[in-house]
């Protein structure tokens, strides 16, 4: 679908609201009162347009070029990626999943030698004979139970490796009422050190038909390149899926795919990285439509589990993303998110969403000292300073687009050649809040004061 010219869409509404220009003329020169009111639902429609746009301030805005893209990417069938045969680790990847609700494929665990495991498992009271795994290539690393606790319906573990080994495992579990897998799950270091560097993409849109190429093929050359430089791990800030949409087609079948077949090609292709992957959800993942024969939110969350949020650490700096569709968080999300930040007062954070649904990201930036936010959903590249915080929105990763971030020490870090520095704002504990507030409440007031007066002008006249 054809994106319709801003010019157009902005004449348009000139041409309807201000059809009766002459009459609104008289009326303002007859009526100061009428005249600022006018003024001021102008200056209102001005505020909630600024607030609901994604760069709140773009001073020290910095644009990036593009990537072209061209003819050479030729549609081929999604369900080539589907070969068992040709891709071995093609059906460890897809498990759903199970009891394993921590560490797993898209929300990993990074630790170090001597430090201790956490591991969050659903199960009844009554389960015995854990077993946990550590499986790689080459090797299986058993982890020592070293204490549980079960707290509403799941268990709680503090494990550790009996060995030190570096590498990026699967993890296995065995008890007495079952068995999960999930791949790429913990990776262990010898140390973590500065610089440590991580990639940042979004909106992968596997696997989606546009025009003359087709976005799996080229996702899957990014991630090569993304490979290539070799991160610590990396952050994808949703829309991993293109759902129900026209663009995509089976081009054997000509009918929509399933939303868990594309679900399962993306997390074949997420494996593919063989780092960790941190991965919030978009609104691509829970678009619903009679266009495809399931539901795409039932289906993640039975590939991805139900949480909403994520927090890790590496270093001094603390990264904390959450998931989010239209029309944003709810309340209870909102503010485990708000916890989270508010228990990381220390070091420098890293705020990562989707998008700023609801103004709940702004919200955040506002109340707590963030260094870094990242995003994507608008399809283009942006990268600005805006007071302390870097502001980082990712290009689809179908146009080549991804970003190596450098995190040079706990205040500074390296992206495109650029050096930011951030001084940590003093901390200062939020003030509690019963209800997320959005920018668009002050123009919807005076909206309602504009209207009882427009009434009331009509009245006298």
């Amino acid at each position: 679908m054809k994106e319709i010219p801003k010019a157009l869409i902005i004449d348009s509404l000139f041409s309807i609201k201000f059809m009766k220009s002459n009459l609104i003329v008289q009326m303002m020169k007859k009526n100061k009162l009428f005249s600022l009111l006018i003024f001021s639902i102008l200056l209102s429609i001005i505020y909630n347009t600024n607030y609901s746009s994604y760069a709140l301030d773009n001073s020290d805005h910095i644009s990036g070029n593009l990537p072209i893209i061209n003819a050479q990417y030729n549609a081929t069938s999604p369900t080539d990626y589907f070969n068992e045969t040709i891709y071995p680790r093609y059906a460890l990847a897809t498990r759903p999943i199970g009891m394993i609700k921590y560490p797993n494929k898209v929300n990993p665990s990074i630790v170090t030698y001597g430090k201790e495991i956490k591991l969050i498992v659903s199960g009844s009271s009554e389960t015995t004979n854990w077993n946990f795994t550590l499986i790689d290539d080459n090797i299986s690393l058993s982890l020592d139970i070293i204490s549980s606790d079960y707290v509403e319906n799941k268990w709680h573990f503090t494990t550790l490796p009996e060995i030190e080994r570096e590498g990026l495992y699967d993890l296995q579990l065995n008890c007495s009422t079952g068995d999960d897998y999930q791949t790429h799950a913990v990776q262990i270091l010898e140390e973590q050190q500065y610089p440590f560097t991580f990639v940042h993409i979004s909106d992968s849109h596997f696997p989606a038909y546009y025009e003359d190429f087709n976005t799996t093929s080229i996702n899957l050359e990014t991630i090569e390149d993304i490979k290539a430089v070799d991160p610590d791990f990396i952050i994808h800030t949703g829309d991993l899926i293109q759902g129900p949409t026209m663009y995509f087609l089976n081009p054997e079948t000509g009918k929509q795919m399933s939303s868990e077949m594309q679900y399962k090609l993306s997390l074949w292709a997420l494996d593919l990285f063989d780092k960790p992957v941190f991965f919030i959800y978009g609104n691509h993942e829970f678009i619903a439509s009679s266009l495809i024969p399931d539901d795409p939110k039932t289906q993640y969350y039975k590939y991805f589990g139900d949480v909403i949020y994520q927090n890790f650490s590496y270093l001094d700096w603390s990264f904390v993303g959450y998931g989010a569709e239209w029309p944003g968080l709810s309340q209870t999300d909102y503010d485990a998110v708000f916890n989270i930040l508010t228990q990381n007062s220390d070091g420098a954070t890293v705020l990562y969403y989707h998008y700023d649904f609801a103004g709940h990201a702004t919200n955040l930036l506002k109340k707590f000292p963030i260094e870094l936010a990242l995003s994507g959903h608008i399809h283009h590249e942006e990268l600005y300073m805006q007071k302390n915080t870097l502001y980082h929105v990712q290009a689809p990763l179908f146009e080549h687009a991804f970003t190596l971030f450098t995190i040079l020490n706990e205040t500074s870090l390296d992206v495109d050649a650029q050096i930011f520095n951030f001084e940590l704002v003093p901390y200062v504990p939020p003030t509690p809040i019963e209800t997320t507030t959005t920018p668009y409440a002050f123009g919807s007031l005076l909206i309602i004061i504009f209207s009882v007066m427009v009434y009331y002008y009509k009245r006298k006249q």
